[in-house]
């Protein structure tokens, strides 16, 4: 029932914290887990028999872990950009390009002459623009993969497979939307249909752990890109100092 370990973390000190709430997550998700097991041996001692669907309280429990993985993708990345972008644009020429880009449609907004007097006026105005564009990256909940490949461009991900693997993170996305908005409820279409969608344990460790895998490997591509120097423990509760 336990997840697979995620992939040695690279340690920088710009990293640091997204690392942080990501072990958390990760530490989430496998307690959800570990109570689902729990919950089924009760069940198998009860009723000697676990073949077929799950019962309702055990597929929650594979929703919860479902968004759990979402919320700390959500939460990594977004703190991976509070804490790193600024000082990537300087060093990473895909970092730059897209901040340059960014910088352009700002300024040829119908509101630019107020946008410039206010980056001029700012002590900082390439700061300005930098903080213009944290908030544009963290203002909505990363829940798609387009979201996604927009942040990892941001930070100069640029790594063909790993662009491939935020690609590959939709049916998480399209899951974890259908439990968050709509309780993971439909409509009936035969007499005895249940009326929610059925979670697979399987398919649910698959999808948790290629999302949080994925968010590690991104943090790892920052931190390589800042310098660090290795791997430095991995994302487990005993090894990640969460």
């Amino acid at each position: 029932m336990h997840l697979e370990s995620l992939s040695a973390a690279w340690f920088h000190a710009n990293t640091d914290k997204a690392q942080r709430f990501l072990a958390s997550a990760y530490d989430s998700v496998e307690a959800v887990l570990a109570n689902l097991e729990i919950v089924r041996v009760a069940r198998r001692q009860e009723d000697g028999d676990l073949r077929g669907r799950l019962a309702s309280n055990e597929e929650d429990l594979l929703r919860a872990a479902l968004t759990f993985a979402g919320a700390g993708i959500d939460s990594a990345l977004k703190q991976l950009i509070r804490d790193t972008l600024a000082v990537l644009v300087p060093i990473n020429k895909d970092a730059a390009s897209k901040f340059q880009t960014h910088a352009e449609a700002r300024l040829s907004h119908e509101q630019a002459p107020k946008l410039l007097a206010r980056y001029l006026t700012s002590g900082d105005p390439r700061q300005a623009l930098i903080d213009d564009y944290v908030y544009e990256l963290t203002g909505s909940s990363l829940q798609s993969t387009e979201q996604v490949q927009k942040v990892a461009g941001a930070l100069g991900v640029t790594d063909a497979k790993l662009r491939k693997r935020i690609g590959e993170l939709k049916p998480l996305f399209v899951a974890r939307n259908e439990i968050v908005h709509e309780l993971d409820l439909k409509a009936p279409e035969k007499p005895g249909d249940r009326h929610r969608r059925i979670r697979y344990i399987a398919k649910t460790k698959e999808m948790t752990h290629h999302g949080l895998e994925t968010t590690q490997q991104i943090v790892n591509a920052v931190a390589k890109s800042l310098g660090s120097p290795g791997p430095h423990g991995k994302t487990e509760a005993t090894a990640a100092g969460a």
